[in-house]
């Protein structure tokens, strides 16, 4: 009865959109618009005053976080004839990106387009009976990921739930590089020695406020090779190895989309269960001990029990109370994020409920600092300022642009708490296809993208500065460079170079930018969340960015994250099944 009513439902909302086609001219049209990285082209076709087909014949935006969007929706509008169809949570630019493009080919094919976004989607009921199984894992990320294929691996019954309408987590936009030591994979000709990564991570927080925990640290890095060949010899996960300047990188060649990829279908290949658009609302505990997790769908809610329960929901970079709280440089910077919408301290709230012990925080996780949106750029290929002048919204420079891991300068604007922040071009030290890009962008810019001048002055003068400021910043800049000594903050004389001011400057927007956070539940090395006296949370595990408060200082480390979440799932997952098996 309810399949027949949602078919006449669907019917009956279907009928108005015909009616609102008619008029429509026979014909293949192709539509654009933007999306996150670039313009979206999509080909719509229609015939007798109907939208027989709808493709996307180009786009730019991420592999994996693009995917269901870019495949859905042009399925959704031919389905509904209908442009006002579901948008792709954590895909939104995508998801409007595909929308917009359509609605510009059916524009020139003569559909009423205003009224075609107003046509009602049905929607169908989702299940919401109580499920049992051995492990629950709650998020899909890197940690969630390998947990929940590990579990399976070793023959549990698993349930992975995931409140975005895709797996993957932020690894799905990730470059999917691992910090690797003592792997069978890597070479016996590169030095993948645990001393290594803990000399070279020392010498990072040497001067963080927020120390590590070096030995919790060590123990998991010291378990990164063995997890990773797992993921390699037993899941089918591509990578190569190499030796990236201070620590040995595996990097999957298909970056995060293509191990998110391997992983699921691993997962699913040992009988796992996938559930998409479900969130996790609250941790079951009867005696004090976990029993499963509360869950809810667009439909309703219900139970999932379970042996085991591993939290794996990710950071908080989108819980406005709890990052304002914690990060006072909140009051005044313009804050990048780079992390899924889904990163909302949800594991953190549900754990906190039932009386975990909680590590300080949650804290910006710094990523390099990110160009205007204007460039559709974002980690993966944004420049590199370290020869360049930073300065601050007074127009003063406060850091060295250039110190020993790029991600360290985003602590420093951090820090810096500035409402503003420039990195100053010019056109004779600028590669050419940047450069093209600065200056198409500046023609219609402003303070808050690329701003042109043709001296220091006018360019303060611009952005709101004294000139007086600027120029003398500019100038002690300038001097430093032709000494090929930074006395005031040390950056190296390779990247001291000097400005040519005769072809103008520019002063393009720089935003401190967050990656994820950190912070979350504190576990024992098996990863059992603790409670506030210090005593595991029986059947209760925590992995990922949802219990890094002792892993990461005031200094994220590219690729450390994946690597020891990599471990970090493995060892949780073995633990619990073995943990069931012993009783």
């Amino acid at each position: 009865m309810k399949k027949f009513l949602a078919l006449l439902l669907a019917l009956c909302l279907m009928l108005p959109a015909f009616a609102l086609a008619d008029g429509m001219t026979d014909g293949t049209y192709e539509g654009s618009a933007e999306g996150r990285f670039g313009t979206i082209i999509v080909e719509v076709t229609v015939a007798s005053d109907k939208i027989e087909s709808v493709t996307v014949k180009e786009h730019h935006d991420s592999a994996g976080v693009s995917d269901l969007p870019l495949s859905r929706i042009p399925e959704d509008i031919v389905k509904y004839q209908s442009l006002g169809v579901d948008t792709v949570s954590g895909a939104t630019i995508t998801s409007y990106g595909v929308i917009n493009a359509a609605a510009n080919a059916l524009e020139q094919a003569g559909a009423d387009v205003k009224a075609l976004r107003k046509v009602e989607v049905p929607h169908e009921d989702m299940p919401t009976e109580d499920l049992t199984c051995d492990v629950v894992v709650v998020g899909s990320g890197m940690a969630g990921q390998v947990a929940a294929a590990t579990a399976a691996d070793q023959g549990a019954n698993v349930i992975l739930v995931e409140k975005q309408p895709y797996l993957g987590g932020t690894l799905i936009i990730a470059g999917g590089y691992l910090v690797t030591v003592d792997g069978a994979h890597v070479d016996d000709s590169l030095d993948d020695s645990l001393d290594r990564v803990i000399t070279y991570y020392k010498k990072v927080n040497e001067d963080s406020v927020r120390q590590p925990d070096y030995d919790f640290f060590a123990a998991l890095a010291a378990k990164t090779g063995a997890a990773i060949d797992y993921l390699m010899d037993t899941m089918g996960v591509q990578m190569e190895t190499f030796d990236a300047g201070n620590v040995i990188m595996s990097h999957d060649v298909a970056h995060g989309a293509g191990m998110t990829k391997e992983l699921t279908d691993y997962f699913f290949s040992k009988g796992g269960t996938a559930l998409t658009s479900t969130r996790a609302t609250e941790i079951l505990v009867e005696d004090g001990k976990a029993i499963g997790v509360k869950v809810e769908n667009r439909t309703g809610a219900y139970n999932i029990y379970a042996k085991k329960v591993i939290i794996a929901t990710g950071g908080s970079t989108y819980d406005r109370e709890a990052i304002n709280a914690n990060n006072p440089e909140m009051a005044t910077i313009r804050l990048a994020n780079e992390a899924t919408p889904g990163a909302t301290g949800d594991g953190a709230h549900m754990m906190e409920a039932i009386g975990a012990k909680m590590g300080n925080g949650p804290f910006i996780k710094s990523e390099v600092p990110t160009f205007p949106y204007a460039f559709h750029m974002d980690w993966s290929n944004t420049p590199n300022p370290g020869d360049k002048l930073i300065i601050n919204a007074e127009g003063s420079r406060f850091c060295n642009e250039n110190p020993m891991l790029n991600y360290m300068l985003n602590t420093y604007l951090l820090r810096e708490a500035s409402p503003a922040y420039y990195a100053i071009y010019d056109a004779a030290h600028t590669d050419e296809a940047l450069l093209n890009q600065i200056q198409t962008i500046a023609e219609k810019g402003g303070k808050f993208t690329v701003l042109h001048a043709d001296t220091a002055e006018a360019l303060a003068e611009g952005l709101g500065m004294e000139p007086a400021a600027l120029r003398a910043t500019f100038d002690a800049y300038q001097a430093a460079c032709a000494a090929g000594v930074d006395a005031e903050y040390g950056k190296d004389a390779d990247h001291l170079v000097a400005y040519d001011e005769a072809s103008g400057l520019y002063a393009i927007y720089l935003s401190p930018t967050s990656l994820g956070t950190i912070g979350g539940a504190i576990t024992d090395e098996e990863f059992h969340v603790l409670n506030t006296e210090g005593q595991p949370i029986e059947n209760l595990f925590a992995v990922g960015e949802c219990a890094t408060s002792t892993l990461f200082g005031d200094y994220y480390v590219g690729s450390f994250s994946l690597g020891l979440y990599t471990a970090a799932g493995k060892t949780a997952a073995e633990t619990a099944v073995a943990e069931i098996n012993a009783k």
